[in-house]
């Protein structure tokens, strides 16, 4: 008799641990389940919180791209009319009127509106070009401007072509203002009207120190270049 109780006090003790341990395990699980919704909630919140945070950064690059992209377009004509006018060997130039800038090759220092616009109209009438420029032929512009000589010839070749009415162009917006400067100016120049202003590029490389006012509605660039690289050497840049 005193065997069997104690055979049944074991079994209601092991049965009470075994309830203890489950509920413990239970506690545990919702602890454990409880935690991990906590740790969701605050990662969610970093993430709004940078993402709040990014937003706006990432409008301003954005704002600033498109805000400077007259100077980058100008830049880009300028290395591509004096890379063309080491390699050719005559002038190049940039036009600046009142709707943007034009590049070609140079062929009046008084040019006008009217003229530029009749050879922009030509050139596109006019069939296109292949230059016959051999690889070996082309200027070195990293030597100087000198041509790179790879073979002789017993016989002159033919003189190379040249696209004549080759131009870029790029269009200002409307509410885009600008200026130029040149080293010889007293103030800046506002392009407007009819007016047209060159920045030529002659065979050597060497071109005008130049100056650039842009401003549009929520931004102001002030660039200067280079005379010798045409590169931009000092650039201020306001964004409202």
């Amino acid at each position: 008799m005193k065997a069997a109780c104690r055979s049944t006090k074991t079994c209601h003790d092991a049965s009470d641990a075994l309830t203890l341990r489950q509920r413990s395990f239970v506690r545990h699980g919702a602890a454990s389940r409880a935690f991990t919704l906590i740790e969701i909630v605050i990662a969610l919140t970093i993430v709004a919180v940078l993402a709040a945070a990014t937003v706006p950064m990432l409008k301003g690059f954005q704002d600033e791209r498109l805000a400077r992209e007259p100077v980058t377009a100008l830049l880009k004509l300028a290395r591509e009319a004096r890379m063309r006018a080491m390699q050719e060997k005559r002038p190049y130039q940039v036009a600046f009127h009142a709707t943007g800038f034009t590049a070609s090759r140079y062929f009046n220092p008084y040019l006008q509106l009217t003229e530029l616009n009749e050879f922009l109209e030509a050139g596109e009438a006019a069939p296109a070009v292949e230059s016959t420029i051999e690889e070996g032929d082309k200027t070195d512009i990293d030597n100087g401007g000198r041509s790179n000589t790879t073979t002789e010839l017993p016989l002159a070749p033919p003189p190379p072509k040249y696209d004549e009415y080759w131009s870029e162009k790029y269009e200002m917006p409307k509410e885009v203002k600008y200026q130029i400067q040149h080293w010889y100016d007293a103030e800046p120049t506002a392009i407007e009207g009819e007016m047209v202003k060159l920045w030529v590029f002659q065979p050597s490389g060497v071109c005008q120190p130049l100056k650039v006012h842009v401003e549009g509605p929520s931004s102001t660039f002030d660039v200067e270049f280079a005379a010798l690289t045409a590169d931009i050497v000092r650039e201020t840049v306001d964004l409202r």
